[in-house]
């Protein structure tokens, strides 16, 4: 990517140069940025031409398609998204098929990384909503090597990432059904590392998990629950020092506030996300328990989404009712915080723990 403000990291350029020659690096803000070694660079240009933001197609077969609200029946599967479930139940369809299954994990030691699945038992290490920009390292090949197989692969990731995949694998898509998210951002794996480590010192236990949008109390997932060694802790979402950096936009990519793809229109064949602002267009319909906005945008997403309809209540809308005021990440980015490069320089002189305090009252 020529333009460092617009990359978003996905690391397609790493992915696909054959000798090897391009690395993702942390910068300074626990960003991932490739870094080329000039040394065994063979100036190919694969890189440049493999990047989703430069491919002259990238963007063309956007399409809106038609939008749904839809939540699952059984709230034992709405426990396990961050929205109405519709995820786990697009996976366990996939799965019955003899599929597999990609989404970001939360693993043990705090990282956030894509992974894949091949049982319905587990479903729940890939579902529900991670702030923390996950590693794609292992994704490139092994769904190349999935298709060329014949097997059916679902992947669920931002809509940059879907679009890198997407990019990477050119023609090569047969068997492939593409999830993105309605995202507001990516945070720096960096922070969120940082984080772990607070947690872990305040605490004094191990780092087991993290649930961002814990919704057992049936508050639409407005409570973080994190478990460090033996002991579970909770606090209202809008408390957690970590998630006001993410949602002041302070912690974000600088990419993200740039978005292409804050748009309805998506090269993906499904879109899922909260449906914010459902009580405006159906009184009643969220329980409390969340709501999914699904916008499917090929046949095969359509076709996909059909065959797990009948676990789910639902009813068809217009997308300018998912893309209202309450959810504008479908129509524009999200806006930088205007002190952000101050408390990003602030963050890289003070200890991590003094600079969490800063946000107590953002």
């Amino acid at each position: 990517m020529t333009d460092r403000r617009l990359c978003t990291g996905c690391g397609a350029c790493a992915a696909v140069c054959p000798q090897g020659a391009v690395r993702m690096k942390e910068d300074k803000d626990g960003f991932f940025y490739p870094e080329v070694l000039t040394d065994i660079c063979t100036q190919c240009g694969l890189c440049h031409r493999m990047c989703p933001l430069e491919k002259e197609q990238s963007g063309k077969d956007n399409s809106v398609g038609l939008s749904f609200a839809a939540k699952a029946k059984r709230k034992q599967v709405r426990l396990l998204g961050s929205s109405g479930g519709m995820f786990p139940l697009l996976a366990r369809q996939v799965l019955k098929s003899g599929g597999s299954v990609w989404g970001a994990a939360l693993l043990e030691d705090g990282r956030v990384q894509h992974r894949e699945i091949h049982t319905e038992a587990e479903i729940p290490a890939i579902s529900g909503t991670k702030y923390v920009q996950s590693d794609l390292q292992e994704v490139w090949g092994q769904i190349r090597l999935s298709l060329k197989e014949g097997r059916r692969v679902l992947f669920c990731g931002t809509p940059c990432q879907a679009d890198a995949l997407r990019t990477f694998l050119g023609e090569e898509r047969e068997n492939l059904i593409l999830v993105d998210l309605i995202c507001y951002g990516s945070p720096s794996p960096g922070i969120w590392r940082r984080y772990v480590s607070y947690l872990e010192r305040r605490y004094g236990g191990v780092f087991r998990s993290f649930s961002f949008r814990d919704k057992r109390k049936g508050d639409g997932g407005h409570t973080c629950a994190v478990r460090l060694g033996e002991q579970e802790y909770t606090w209202p979402l809008d408390s957690d020092l970590y998630c006001r950096t993410y949602f002041s936009g302070i912690n974000l990519r600088p990419a993200c506030f740039h978005c292409q793809y804050c748009t309805a229109a998506r090269s993906s064949d499904i879109t899922l996300g909260d449906f914010w602002g459902i009580e405006k267009v159906r009184p009643g319909f969220d329980d409390g328990w969340g709501c999914s906005a699904v916008i499917c945008h090929t046949e095969a997403g359509m076709e996909l989404f059909k065959q797990v309809r009948d676990e789910t209540e639902w009813f068809p809308c217009g997308v300018e009712d998912a893309a209202n005021d309450h959810q504008p990440r479908l129509k524009e980015p999200t806006r930088a915080h205007p002190g952000r490069e101050f408390y990003m320089f602030l963050r890289r002189m003070m200890p991590f723990s003094l600079w969490l305090r800063l946000f107590r009252h953002l």
